[in-house]
């Protein structure tokens, strides 16, 4: 064999080396990718479960099976009670009670992701149901034995493993204590349709029209609320308001489509009827 002969060999042995290792390194990501194509497992976009604007902090503590369990509680108001939200759209596949969890809610979101929700005070949905973002699944509480205060205890789990939690594009660090970190909700979608979020100071009354006869209460909190109209003035002093906002009262016959004035918002001014995001309420036609 001649020296160019085996110069020739020798590049060819180099190239087909380095083709080989190109077929086995750089193509077989995107072929795996192309596979995936019909059940891909990039997270959903999900958000704090709690109303669009509240503040909450986070911690985990070590008797979590996981350290990316994450219990929160409410800096902006009262946790117990407050609307448990789905962190994503989904499909309810566990609403039951556990003796150590309490009141629980599993959300299926696809591709291997499952978000967890414990200690509920209640639960508003059944397995089967498909839930939007945003939507409420159930209210924070405190049942179970493994709890000791009003908290929301919240996972998510890809393929059956808890991971760390993200919300809004970004991870939740892990803290063992609260008031180390906390979490301003952007669960603003709406997710139940045609429902606003909104904080009131007080009790409000409700009323079978604007400033009709009285009906039942509105509990203070975190409430939805449907649409406002401009009605009767409702003054206090200095704060007043000409909105009257739409919803369902926590008490009274009937307590469904019943109205509340818009004074009782905890956020905004005279005259303003406005979420807790900051959106004015749409108009009831």
């Amino acid at each position: 064999m001649t020296t160019r002969t085996r110069q020739l060999l020798s590049r060819l042995v180099t190239i087909l080396a380095a083709l080989s290792a190109a077929l086995l390194l750089a193509p077989a990501g995107a072929y795996a990718q192309q596979a995936d194509d019909g059940a891909t497992f990039a997270a959903p976009p999900f958000q704090l479960p709690v109303p669009c604007g509240e503040r909450w902090t986070t911690s985990t503590h070590s008797g979590h099976a996981s350290q990316f369990m994450v219990d929160m509680i409410s800096v902006s108001g009262a946790t117990w009670g407050t609307p448990a939200l789905a962190s994503a759209a989904g499909t309810v596949v566990t609403s039951t009670f556990f003796a150590d969890a309490g009141n629980t809610i599993v959300v299926d979101h696809g591709g291997g992701w499952v978000t967890r929700y414990l200690h509920l005070a209640s639960r508003a949905v059944g397995v089967g149901a498909a839930v939007s973002q945003g939507q409420q699944i159930g209210a924070v509480g405190n049942t179970g034995s493994a709890t000791t205060g009003a908290h929301l205890h919240f996972e998510q789990r890809l393929n059956g493993a808890v991971v760390q939690a993200a919300v809004n594009g970004h991870a939740i660090p892990v803290t063992w204590s609260y008031n180390q970190h906390f979490e301003t909700s952007n669960n603003c979608g709406g997710g139940t349709p045609g429902r606003y979020w909104v904080d009131t100071f007080a009790d409000a009354p409700g009323h079978a029209t604007p400033g009709g006869a009285r009906t039942g209460t509105l509990l203070r909190g975190t409430n939805y609320v449907y649409c406002r109209v401009w009605g009767p003035l409702v003054q206090v002093g200095g704060d007043y308001n000409h909105w009257w906002l739409k919803t369902d009262l926590d008490s009274g016959n009937p307590w469904q489509n019943q109205w509340v004035s818009a004074y009782y918002l905890s956020r905004w001014g005279n005259d303003q009827a406005k979420d807790n995001n900051g959106n004015d309420i749409r108009d009831c036609t």
